[in-house]
């Protein structure tokens, strides 16, 4: 969702409360795209889409994911508790792990939750989130940020040598490469750490 700004924002700026008002309902609108209205939505399934950036990541202070292009799907099924399927695809930038290049990582994956409604309040597991009779909203924005922070590999690296254009950085791999232990010195460690040391 992208939010234009008020035609006369420069003009409005002066007036330091009424622009700290405007930028508040600005970030409200933005946030609640993200609310599940749990009374109020139809029993079936409800499809919604997101279209994600490096805001959203850095309104959770989230430093892992900046500049990325996510698309994030949840499929809500409404019954007499909330099944929801959520999946995502898309890249975030970060400098290659191997070469140091900023390349693309793509981002992938599907998690499924359950929304349970009781009446003394317990602990979430691991896929199914509690939720008292009473609440009529679920912020969905914490969940997206989570699941897609669990994708991000460990190891920044794809396979990128198929790529037309790859992004790697060839003097850095050469460098690598020679630094690399040959396999005569390989066998030697091999053979090494076969002996055992004797007081």
């Amino acid at each position: 969702m992208v939010l234009s700004a008020h035609p006369n924002l420069a003009d409005l700026q002066e007036n330091d409360i009424f622009a700290g008002t405007l930028e508040s309902s600005l970030v409200m609108k933005a946030q609640d795209q993200y609310i599940l209205p749990l009374k109020s939505i139809k029993e079936g399934t409800k499809i919604l889409e997101f279209e994600l950036g490096k805001d959203f990541f850095k309104s959770f202070d989230n430093e892992l994911i900046g500049e990325c292009s996510i698309h994030q799907k949840i499929i809500v099924e409404k019954r007499s508790e909330f099944l929801l399927l959520f999946s995502h695809h898309g890249y975030m930038k970060a400098n290659c792990d191997r070469c140091l290049e900023l390349i693309k990582i793509p981002l992938s994956a599907e998690q499924r939750f359950v929304l349970k409604f009781v009446e003394d309040e317990q602990e979430d597991e691991e896929e199914i989130i509690y939720l008292s009779q009473d609440q009529d909203r679920y912020d969905l924005a914490p969940l997206i940020n989570e699941v897609i922070t669990l994708s991000v590999p460990m190891v920044k690296v794809y396979d990128c040598q198929n790529d037309e254009s790859a992004p790697c950085n060839r003097e850095v791999l050469k460098y690598l490469h020679h630094g690399e232990p040959s396999k005569v010195e390989s066998q030697i460690w091999d053979q090494l750490k076969k002996l055992k040391l004797e007081d």
